[in-house]
C-alpha cells in the first residue's frame, strides 16, 4: 500500500499503487473538486507533487508547473507522496432560512403524519393476546380498519412505552389509501414533538425546512450545497461519476451527508431533535432521487432514456438513511422523465397553472432548468441541462445568494467602472446568479460587453484587465472584499452563463414551438429558484434569459420545491393535487428533438441572434447609443 499525505490539511489515506490522486483525496475525507466528474475536463482539481512518484495518464493544464497535476488523472506509484492539494469546503456555506416572509401560518388539512392519543388495555392471563395484537385492536376501533403497518424499530420499542404510562399510548400515524402507517409510538408522558421535514435535493443548492404540522407553521430552515459537487457539477457528470468503482455509493452517502447536516442544523435552530421528526417529503430530480437511493442512474441517459422509477413508494426513514425518528414516514415527490422529477411536479402546487384557463409558463432556473407550458387542458414539460452558473457554482468567485454575495450591479457607460451591491451591505466575497445576470445586462448595454460575451478590446476601462487574448473584469477592489484580493469576472464565467441562458431560452421557445403558440400568447410566466428575489426581469430580459413581453407577466415563486413539499406535508388535498397533476404532464426529451440544438445555437449571443425577436431589448440598445 502506498501512503499518501496531503498539505496542508496533513490528511493521509493508504491506497494501492496505481489508485489515482483523487482516490487517495476521496479515502482521505478531503474533499476535491471535481465538476467533470473526474473526466479531465474542467482542471479544477490541479494539486502540487511535493515528493513521492506518480504516473500521469494525461498531460498537465496549461500554464502548469512541472509538478502540477490532475488529481483525477494522476495516479500515486509503489512510493509514499506528499501532495499540496486544496480543500473545498462547502459545508462551511450552510445558512438559516429567512423566516421574514413566513409569518403567516400555513393552513394545515389533512397532515401526511398525526398525532393520537389512545388507551392500550393492559394485558389479562386468560385472552391469549400479545402487546402488539392489544395495541393493533385499539388502533382498529380508532381508524376503522385492521390494516395497520409498523417497522420493526416501532414494534421494538413498544412493550416498553405501553408500561410507562398505563397504556396511554401518543401513536403517529400515516393514513394511505393501504391502510395505517404507524411511525412511531410512545408513552403519553414521554411523547415526542410531532414535527416534519420538507427537503429540496436540488443538485446544487439542497434546502431542509422543519415544519410543525399541527400548528401549520414552518419552525427552522437551512440551506447549503450539495455535498455532491466535488463528483460534478451536472447531472450527467454524476451519471459518469457513479458508473466508477464505488462511485454510486459515494454519491449517495455525500447527498446523506449534506441533508442530515442540514437536518440537524435545522432541528437545532428550533430546539428540536431528530426523535421529534416523524415525516419527510423530498422533492428532487429524477436523477438525485435515484442518487440518494442508491439507485443505478446510467439507463437516464442512453436511449431510451428510461429510469429505475418514476414515483417511489413510500419508505421508513432507516430504509432511506436520513435522521428522523427511524421509524418516521419518507414520502418522495413523483417525477415524469428521465429529467423532470419531483421538484417541478411538487413545484406546481405553487401556481394556479393545472386549473386555469389561461396559458402559462413555469421555468425553474437551476442546474438542471425544468420548463412546464399549459393550462387545465395540457401540461407539456422538458428539462435542459443549464449548469450551475445560476446558483454561483459555475462562476470563479460565484456564491449563492447570501450575505456577501453581490447580487446587483450597475456599470458606468463612459469609464466601465462597476457599482455593485452587497447582500448585507458589507464587504464582497462574490457573486451569485442574479449578480450575473445584472452584470452581463449593463456592460452589454454600456458597450463594454460585445453580443458574443467578450470584453471591449479597443476603447479602455480602468476595470477591464487584459493578458493576450484574455480580457478579465475587476468587480470590486481588494478592499471591499472579504477575500485576499480583488473580485474578478472572466470571459469564461460569462460564458457559462451565456450557455445556461441559451439552454433555458431555447427550452422554452422549443415547448411553444410544440404548442403552435408564441411568448405574446402566455398570461403569466413563473420564475423558481433561490437566486430569483433578486433578480433584475429587465436584465434577464436583456441577455436573453426570459422572453421579451411585459414585466408585469413575471411572477417570483421562490423555492417552489421546498415549498410545495411543505404543503405536501400539511394537507392531504394538496397530496391529491399533486398525483393528479403528475398524471397529466408530457414529457418531452430534448436529445430527441430535431430543432434543439438550432434553437439553441441561436441563443448563445446577447440577447439573441434573432435581434427581432427581442423588441425591447433593441430599443434600449440603440438609446444607449
Amino acid at each position: 500500500m502506498t501512503q499518501v499525505k496531503f498539505l496542508p490539511s496533513r490528511k493521509k489515506a493508504s491506497v494501492d499503487p496505481a489508485a489515482t490522486i483523487a482516490e487517495a483525496a476521496r479515502r482521505a475525507g478531503l474533499a476535491l473538486e471535481l465538476p467533470c466528474g473526474g473526466k479531465g475536463t474542467c482542471g479544477r482539481c490541479r494539486v502540487t507533487i511535493v515528493s513521492g512518484d506518480v504516473v500521469r495518464y494525461s498531460p498537465p493544464p496549461e500554464g502548469a508547473a512541472p509538478e502540477e497535476a490532475l488529481a483525477c488523472k494522476t495516479a500515486v506509484g509503489p512510493s509514499d507522496c506528499v501532495i499540496e492539494a486544496v480543500e473545498h469546503d462547502l459545508a462551511a456555506e450552510d445558512r438559516g432560512g429567512d423566516f421574514s416572509e413566513m409569518e403567516i401560518p400555513y393552513k394545515s388539512a389533512g397532515p401526511l403524519v398525526e398525532e393520537h392519543r389512545i388507551k392500550v388495555p393492559g394485558p389479562r392471563p386468560d385472552d391469549g393476546l400479545s402487546d402488539f395484537d392489544r395495541t393493533n385492536r385499539e388502533l382498529g376501533r380508532n381508524f376503522g380498519t385492521d390494516r395497520i403497518k409498523w417497522d420493526l424499530s416501532a414494534m421494538r420499542s413498544l412493550p416498553e412505552e405501553l408500561r410507562i404510562d398505563d397504556g396511554i399510548l401518543a401513536v403517529y400515524a400515516c393514513k394511505g389509501d393501504e391502510g395505517i402507517s404507524i411511525a412511531g409510538a410512545r408513552s403519553w408522558k414521554s411523547r415526542a414533538k410531532n414535527l416534519g421535514v420538507a427537503v429540496d435535493l436540488g443538485t446544487t443548492t439542497v434546502s431542509a425546512r422543519i415544519v410543525d404540522p399541527g400548528e401549520g407553521l414552518a419552525l427552522s430552515e437551512m440551506t447549503g450545497y450539495n455535498d455532491q459537487i466535488h463528483c460534478g457539477e451536472d447531472i450527467i457528470s454524476r451519471i459518469h461519476y457513479a458508473a466508477r468503482p464505488g462511485g454510486l455509493a459515494e454519491l449517495r452517502q455525500r447527498a446523506l451527508d449534506t441533508v442530515n447536516r442540514l437536518i440537524a442544523g435545522a432541528l437545532e435552530r428550533c430546539g428540536a431533535a431528530a426523535e421529534d421528526l416523524h415525516c419527510a417529503v423530498v422533492s428532487a430530480n429524477t436523477v438525485m432521487t435515484h442518487l440518494i437511493l442508491g439507485l443505478l442512474p446510467e439507463y437516464l441517459r442512453l436511449a431510451p432514456y428510461t429510469p429505475a422509477l418514476l414515483s417511489v413508494p413510500e419508505m421508513r426513514a432507516s430504509d432511506v438513511g436520513l435522521a428522523l425518528n427511524s421509524s418516521g414516514i419518507v414520502r418522495f415527490s413523483p417525477s415524469v422523465g428521465s429529467y423532470v422529477g419531483g421538484d417541478i411536479t411538487t413545484g406546481l402546487l405553487c401556481t394556479d397553472m393545472a386549473t386555469a384557463e389561461d396559458i402559462a409558463l413555469f421555468i425553474d432556473v437551476g442546474t438542471n432548468g425544468e420548463i412546464v407550458l399549459g393550462n387545465r387542458d395540457y401540461l407539456l414539460t422538458c428539462a435542459c441541462s443549464a449548469g450551475p452558473a445560476f446558483e454561483g457554482a459555475g462562476i470563479g468567485c460565484g456564491m449563492r445568494a447570501m450575505e456577501g454575495a453581490v447580487n446587483s450591479v450597475s456599470v458606468d457607460k463612459s469609464s466601465g467602472l462597476p457599482t455593485p451591491e452587497v447582500i448585507g451591505g458589507g464587504k464582497a466575497r462574490g457573486i451569485c446568479g442574479s449578480g450575473m445576470i445584472d452584470l452581463i445586462g449593463e456592460l452589454f448595454l454600456s458597450g463594454w460587453l460585445d453580443r458574443s460575451g467578450r470584453f471591449e478590446r479597443i476603447r479602455q476601462s480602468p476595470a477591464i484587465e487584459l493578458e493576450g487574448r484574455r480580457a478579465r473584469y475587476r468587480l470590486a477592489e481588494g478592499e471591499k472584499t472579504l477575500i485576499d484580493g480583488p473580485l474578478f469576472i472572466t470571459e469564461q464565467d460569462i460564458d457559462n452563463v451565456m450557455r445556461a441562458k441559451a439552454a433555458v431560452y431555447s427550452a422554452c421557445d422549443l415547448l411553444l414551438g410544440h404548442a403552435g403558440i408564441g411568448f405574446a400568447d402566455l398570461s403569466r410566466v413563473y420564475i423558481a429558484g433561490g437566486f430569483g428575489k433578486h433578480l433584475s426581469i429587465a436584465n434577464a430580459i436583456t441577455i436573453g434569459l426570459f422572453p421579451d413581453i411585459p414585466e408585469e407577466r413575471f411572477s417570483y415563486l421562490g423555492n417552489s420545491s421546498l415549498e410545495g413539499a411543505t404543503r405536501l406535508l400539511l394537507s392531504k388535498e394538496a397530496r391529491e393535487i399533486l398525483i393528479e397533476t403528475a398524471g397529466r404532464m408530457t414529457y418531452i426529451n430534448l436529445s430527441d428533438e430535431a430543432g434543439y440544438a438550432e434553437r439553441y445555437s441561436a441563443a448563445l449571443f446577447l440577447p439573441h441572434t434573432d435581434l427581432e425577436s427581442f423588441p425591447s431589448v433593441a430599443g434600449r440598445i440603440r438609446k444607449a447609443k
